[in-house]
């Protein structure tokens, strides 16, 4: 079983909790795409229950974890999170990711419960096909800059005043081709049971199919499917659907009214 360190009590940089509330009846742990950041998650905080506590991850080559330098590849990135997420890992929890964060957040839980932690309550897939499916069928993060950053644009998932900055672009490339990385290299090999449910939520004009959708199924004790409007980023074109997905769970299962 693994024990909290009385160091692990205080988050660090790799994880933002914007309002925290250490009375919560449940810790929501959020993982953003690839190249995104706390704001994906942060305008959560006031649409959510009160009984719920908001927590965004903030990985390496970011916000306030800028300085530090980005990780390419998922098993160190893992490590490296999940040492500093145990004290939330102690408490009821949920995972959502969207896209590279939902195949983060897996292996974030089988790494819990491989060294005897509970899983989640709830595990939500956002944008993503199945873990053993890779992300991309190229390896897009090798790419010369000028091409690289075209395919951003083309993906529009990264801001436009980065990507039209040239200076902000610069800062910001060693990041990206790291996430780019980590989501093209990565797919799940292993054989897991999770006890846990999972939620896979889609872009209705998203290019994943429904058999890569049910692939998560696989791998947890119930699956369910939303269809959501919008493509790949849903999740910032339409996040109000989202977050009524996920007020719509809260209410089910914990009687928590939402904000």
């Amino acid at each position: 079983m693994y024990t909290l360190n009385k160091k692990q009590s205080t988050m660090s940089k790799w994880c933002v909790t914007p309002k925290p509330r250490p009375n919560a009846d449940v810790k929501l742990i959020c993982f953003p795409y690839a190249g995104g950041g706390v704001s994906v998650f942060y305008p959560w905080v006031d649409l959510l229950p009160d009984n719920v506590e908001l927590n965004i991850i903030q990985l390496p080559g970011r916000g306030s974890h800028f300085s530090a330098e980005p990780i390419a590849d998922m098993t160190s990135l893992v490590e490296s999170l999940f040492s500093e997420l145990a004290p939330i890992l102690h408490s009821d929890y949920i995972i959502f990711g969207h896209s590279l964060g939902s195949r983060i957040g897996f292996e974030l839980i089988i790494r819990a419960i491989r060294v005897g932690l509970k899983p989640p309550l709830h595990f939500f897939a956002s944008g993503s096909a199945g873990p053993q499916r890779k992300c991309f069928d190229r390896k897009v993060y090798e790419l010369p800059d000028v091409d690289f950053i075209q395919e951003l644009k083309d993906m529009k998932g990264t801001p436009a005043e980065i990507l039209e900055n040239k200076e902000l672009i610069e800062l910001h490339l060693p990041m990206l081709r790291s996430d780019f990385k980590v989501a093209g290299e990565y797919s799940y090999k292993g054989n897991v049971n999770i006890p846990s449910p999972v939620t896979v939520l889609f872009g209705k004009d998203d290019a994943i199919s429904d058999e890569e959708i049910h692939m998560w199924g696989m791998y947890f004790s119930d699956f369910s499917k939303v269809e959501c409007s919008g493509g790949h980023f849903f999740i910032d074109t339409h996040p109000h659907q989202v977050i009524a997905q996920l007020n719509l769970y809260f209410e089910t299962q914990f009687a928590i009214n939402a904000a």
